[in-house]
């Protein structure tokens, strides 16, 4: 055997270094709970059923995960840390260090798994759906003429308040030849005493021009300005949950609030009872 070839089979033999660098756009928070949690370990980890070897979780420091996987006397653990990027707040680091060598065996096979599961972790961190349940994208406001009115009433009676709020934003359209363009959006704030805040208003496509007195006011949202978007299509009950799925994503993503969120009835209608099915678009302007 020549000496080039010598050198190449000892080469080959060496273990190599590798290091994994997953890059996320979460707050260190959110990623931590992908290792926190046996529930979540177990969604994306998924142990190779081949080598056999049962996985348990340890906590060396803040952000150092050790994977242990035991099989009779043999332990192999893997250290993953989860730490801020010191380049971006935003985002968050998910590194793995392994080895690769001809002598590895079945734990090779380990490091392999762990490293292409924590790259698809990744991939699913940058899913809003995986994240936070629904799919969440960005648009511009496009709707900027309404009618706008609100109420105070008691939670008892929100179903019925919401149903005459609506008919007389729509009453009062026709009164003024306003132009009702049948968009509807509305937004509920629990308030104290048991009463709850309800804020309505209808599209038009005619300026008209209100009084500072009248309880219901002509106002424009400001053309072109950037939303959060969530469709939803459910219990009309389950929407007052969804606005806090939107702050976090704001939250998240280090946005602003522009104005307070909305939901825009998809469903024919308004005034719905909490078990009605509806599909609604929940919003969240932002800067």
């Amino acid at each position: 055997m020549s000496l080039s070839a010598i050198v190449v089979f000892v080469l080959l033999l060496m273990p190599r270094d590798v290091e994994v660098i997953v890059r996320v756009q979460l707050p260190l928070e959110r990623v931590m709970e992908e290792f926190e949690s046996p529930e979540n370990i177990r969604k994306w980890f998924k142990p190779t059923d081949s080598t056999g070897y049962p996985l348990t979780i340890e906590k060396a420091n803040p952000f150092e995960f050790i994977f242990v996987h035991e099989k009779s006397d043999t332990k192999y653990p893997q250290h993953i840390v989860v730490s801020p990027d010191t380049t971006d707040s935003k985002i968050t680091k998910i590194v793995y260090r392994y080895s690769i060598g001809f002598f590895k065996g079945e734990f090779g096979k380990l490091d392999e798994h762990t490293a292409r599961v924590l790259r698809q972790l990744g991939d699913s961190l940058a899913s809003t759906r995986y994240v936070y349940g629904y799919n969440i994208a960005e648009a511009t406001v496009t709707d900027s003429s309404f009618l706008f009115q609100q109420k105070l009433v008691k939670r008892e009676d929100e179903q019925q308040a919401t149903k005459e709020l609506f008919d007389e934003l729509v009453a009062y359209a026709q009164k003024r030849n306003a132009d009702y363009n049948g968009v509807r959006i509305f937004y509920s704030q629990p308030m104290p005493q048991n009463q709850v805040a309800l804020y309505g208003s209808i599209g038009v496509n005619n300026f008209t021009p209100t009084e500072v007195e009248e309880k219901i006011q002509y106002k424009m949202m400001p053309y072109g300005k950037r939303l959060l978007v969530m469709d939803f299509e459910g219990p009309y009950g389950k929407t007052r949950d969804l606005f806090s799925i939107l702050e976090a994503y704001k939250r998240n993503n280090g946005l602003v609030s522009m104005a307070i969120p909305f939901q825009k009835f998809l469903s024919e209608g308004y005034g719905f009872a909490d078990t009605q099915v509806v599909k609604s678009r929940i919003s969240y302007p932002v800067f």
